[in-house]
């Protein structure tokens, strides 16, 4: 194991967890920004990019993605944190000056009781269970955090990995610029190609929860955000409704699978 990345968890655990690695399940990373040790210090804040999450992926999963290392982050590095459930694309970045109300949201002109569910998951968004890794190299000026959320895919997830599911088992129709981002990222990815080691990369990331019973990627959202159709209320209120709902159960999974990772990994299990 890479002691670093141990070491830093641990540390992480007694300085803000109050010693228990439970308490990570309710941590929001947000609260990191400005912080030196955790936080993302000498670069630009992203709370999947923070040293601690970097930490965090290392000790979870560098006996399943090659060359995965505490120093391998980064712009021009093999990986990068990657947020999976996006908040931006269907609820807006929040308004200067309001805390709590988000711009996107509020062109529709929503019920109380939906923006506070919404600022809930804001919270929850920077969650340990909304996070995972993802390989970083560039190809057509682009990279796999970056393409996602730029092309017609609109940075939900389920999307992508229905597109990354095409290219590793040789399906038709594959999205030509995904197909050099993989292309230039084989060190990773040449250990996922086909049915069963695809379902290998699902199951070690633990993203169950984006497939069929069969293992297969499939659409769990409506392709909706917050420009595409102002005048569509109603279908706005309920897309929204139910990409909270199931954000809101994928993210408290993955959460409960990771922390039971770490335990086994960093504390015997306990």
């Amino acid at each position: 194991m890479d002691e670093r990345a141990r070491c830093l968890l641990l540390d992480f655990i007694r300085e803000k967890l109050d010693g228990k690695l439970d308490n990570i399940r309710t941590f929001d990373t947000k609260t990191l920004r400005g912080d030196d040790k955790f936080g993302c210090p000498g670069r630009y804040f992203d709370c999947d990019d923070t040293e601690i999450m970097r930490a965090i992926y290392v000790v979870l999963w560098e006996d399943d993605l090659p060359f995965l290392n505490i120093d391998n982050f980064g712009y021009r590095r093999q990986y990068r944190g990657d947020t999976v459930n996006t908040f931006h694309t269907m609820f807006g970045r929040e308004i200067e000056g309001q805390p709590g109300f988000f711009a996107g949201l509020e062109k529709y002109h929503p019920s109380d009781e939906l923006r506070e569910k919404v600022r809930n998951f804001s919270k929850l968004c920077s969650n340990i269970g909304n996070y995972v890794v993802l390989p970083n190299y560039f190809a057509r000026k682009t990279s796999l955090n970056c393409y996602r959320g730029t092309n017609s895919w609109h940075d939900f997830f389920d999307r992508f990995l229905i597109e990354l599911h095409k290219i590793l088992i040789g399906a038709d129709d594959q999205d030509e610029t995904l197909q050099e981002l993989v292309k230039v990222n084989d060190f990773c990815f040449r250990n996922f190609r086909g049915e069963e080691r695809f379902s290998k990369f699902v199951t070690s990331l633990f993203l169950e929860d984006y497939c069929n019973g069969n293992g297969i990627p499939q659409n769990n959202f409506s392709m909706n955000y917050h420009w595409k159709n102002e005048e569509a209320l109603e279908q706005y209120f309920h897309d929204a409704e139910l990409y909270l709902e199931k954000s809101e159960k994928i993210i408290c999974n993955r959460a409960g699978k990771m922390i039971e990772l770490l335990k086994s990994k960093i504390c015997g299990g306990k």
